[in-house]
């Protein structure tokens, strides 16, 4: 469906140098198909003769191969070998790009989960994506601890399953579904540049050519079997604005488990979803969090009464300092 919006494109900031350094890469890179090797050959010469940020054409020459990847290998994964990961990869969705950058760069958001969990814990992924998150959680509960991760977009939900099987060694649940205050079945806007933008507000969702998918949507507490989760819980929670939503139809589970709570919060999102930064902070409260840490720095805390909504970041939310 396109929308003739004149604002930027959801998916600008994946043709970032920063985003595409890894291409320069030889034992990365070389393990894109041959395809996408051209790709990455004008990466590298790009950046190489340009100190400009932006990859010129970039967007364009991306879709005009992932077409024709579609036409050749329509059901096909990519697989990565990573020093530390075994990964898969939706090769039509851009996103990839960034995916790489969280599992092998050491200023990575993913990170912080070192901080958060230990053998025997368990980590919620909501809005997986293609599971970052997941993948690296699941080498640090051990055996003894759970995944569970929610991805409503198809394609993306068995990559996650792909990789977590690859790496897992504890036991894991990937649902293929979205999550909320409700029960029943939603429309996901998923733009076509880019799935982490996907979700249900079209001031967010649908400003550029998107598509329209179907799934159904559940309180992630009527879904699981929560009072069962080993060790102690951590929830990532990066869903478009859905974020109220979401804690809202989870409230018994998260005032009963006191789980630590990595939350994207961003303007824009809030803002199509109708829901002000005080409203998120307020709910917040409600559920009992109390203090707040920037990922950069995740052992310094601030009052939750200090957090500003003004900028888009991933935070932790914690109810004891």
């Amino acid at each position: 469906m396109p929308n003739s919006a004149k604002t930027e494109q959801p998916d600008a900031w994946l043709y970032d140098r920063s985003v595409l350094a890894w291409m320069s890469e030889p034992v990365l890179s070389e393990q894109l198909p041959e395809l996408y090797q051209i790709f990455s050959n004008y990466c590298r010469w790009y950046f190489a003769l340009t100190s400009e940020t932006q990859l010129s054409g970039g967007r364009e020459l991306f879709f005009s191969l992932s077409n024709l990847y579609d036409k050749f290998a329509p059901e096909s994964y990519l697989q990565f070998s990573l020093s530390d990961y075994q990964v898969f990869l939706d090769p039509l969705d851009a996103r990839f790009f960034q995916v790489v950058n969280e599992l092998t760069s050491p200023h990575s958001d993913v990170k912080v989960l070192s901080h958060l969990l230990s053998k025997g814990d368990t980590f919620i992924d909501i809005g997986a994506n293609h599971g970052s998150f997941s993948i690296v959680a699941s080498t640090l509960v051990g055996n003894e601890g759970y995944i569970a991760a929610v991805e409503p977009q198809p394609r993306l939900a068995k990559a996650v399953e792909q990789s977590l099987t690859a790496n897992a060694k504890c036991n894991f649940r990937v649902y293929p579904l979205a999550v909320g205050d409700t029960e029943g079945e939603i429309e996901l806007l998923i733009p076509r540049g880019t799935s982490g933008s996907a979700g249900l507000f079209p001031e967010h969702s649908a400003t550029h050519e998107y598509q329209v998918v179907k799934v159904d949507i559940r309180r992630f507490e009527n879904l699981v079997d929560w009072q069962s989760f080993p060790g102690k819980t951590v929830i990532k929670l990066d869903i478009e604005g859905s974020e109220c939503a979401f804690l809202s139809g989870a409230r018994e589970m998260i005032t009963a488990l006191k789980p630590d709570l990595i939350i994207e919060v961003h303007p824009g999102t809030l803002k199509a979803s109708g829901i002000t930064g005080e409203v998120l902070k307020n709910l917040l409260q409600a559920l009992g969090y109390r203090h707040y840490s920037e990922i950069a720095c995740p052992e310094k805390s601030f009052p939750i009464e200090d957090l500003s909504t003004k900028n888009q970041r991933n935070v932790v939310m914690r109810m004891k300092e």
